[in-house]
């Protein structure tokens, strides 16, 4: 038997795939944004169709996707899943879900994760889910990558319109984007994978923070703390686990931990598609 697990988010999707013991038989790539906010449902099947050519049959699957935060969302995916994979063996969770299920020993926890988008969400010792943020790029998503690039867009614009004193970080971001001006910085929204394009910039952005920079990633680790320490007491724990491609820059790590110094952090460094596999090994293994 074997057992396919799944993990997309704002700028890739990957897979792997494990036999009945646990042993890893083939890891997938795709270097393309697949959340649910922003991804049309052909380009979906698309991608994932991409996935089913390069495995072999498998008997059940696990899928954690960004974006899968509503029961609408989640038959959505489970109904593509069904249709290309052909198989009734699937469970489909957003990124938040996902970890918390991996990680549950039976007691309350809680994770934290800024990638491209962001969300705090936890589970107590019975299982219920309690969540903040995470509502999209359009409406919320405060301190992940898109919404710390698209500051940089808007505060870039402010210049340009005479608003603002000039910062150092929009000749990079010219310079990233292969812009002669800022007017040319609009040409992006209509790409086909314009969030996987734009929070790109978040990442050169932290590696040598200006004063604009300091200022925005500050804006939005005080949102996204307030957001954990409302969960975390909720859960009446104070240990928090941290995932996402944010916080392997040293500057963002070193922010959010100040502002979380009385809690205890763990960042989480593991590969969640095999982890999504062992799952669905777990919930689908017939003895």
């Amino acid at each position: 038997m074997n057992f396919l697990g799944i993990d997309g988010g704002g700028t890739h999707i990957a897979a792997s795939l494990i036999n009945e013991s646990g042993d890893a038989l083939k890891k997938i790539e795709i270097e393309t944004g697949v959340n649910l906010t922003s991804v049309d449902q052909e380009r979906l099947k698309s991608i994932i169709s991409k996935i089913k050519t390069k495995t072999t049959e498998v008997d059940g699957i696990v899928v954690s996707f960004s974006g899968a935060g509503t029961p609408q969302r989640k038959k959505q995916l489970l109904d593509i899943f069904k249709e290309i994979f052909d198989i009734n063996n699937i469970v489909v969770y957003n990124d938040g879900e996902s970890i918390l299920y991996s990680l549950f020993k039976g007691s309350s926890l809680a994770i934290v994760i800024a990638g491209t988008g962001s969300l705090v969400i936890g589970m107590d010792k019975d299982q219920n889910i309690v969540r903040s943020g995470g509502w999209g790029h359009l409406f919320d998503d405060v301190g992940g990558g898109f919404w710390i690039s698209t500051r940089i867009f808007q505060e870039a614009f402010r210049f340009r319109d005479k608003l603002r004193e000039f910062d150092p970080i929009f000749n990079r971001l010219l310079k990233f984007y292969s812009c002669e001006n800022i007017e040319e910085l609009t040409s992006l929204q209509g790409r086909k994978d314009f969030k996987t394009i734009i929070s790109s910039f978040a990442k050169k952005a932290l590696e040598k923070p200006t004063n604009l920079v300091e200022e925005i990633i500050n804006e939005g680790i005080s949102d996204l703390t307030l957001r954990c320490k409302k969960i975390l007491d909720s859960l009446n724990i104070n240990d928090l686990y941290l995932s996402g491609s944010l916080f392997k820059s040293e500057y963002y790590l070193q922010r959010f931990q100040e502002f979380m110094y009385h809690y205890s952090l763990n960042p989480l460094n593991f590969d969640v598609s095999k982890q999504m596999a062992l799952l669905a090994r777990k919930y689908f293994l017939t003895k």
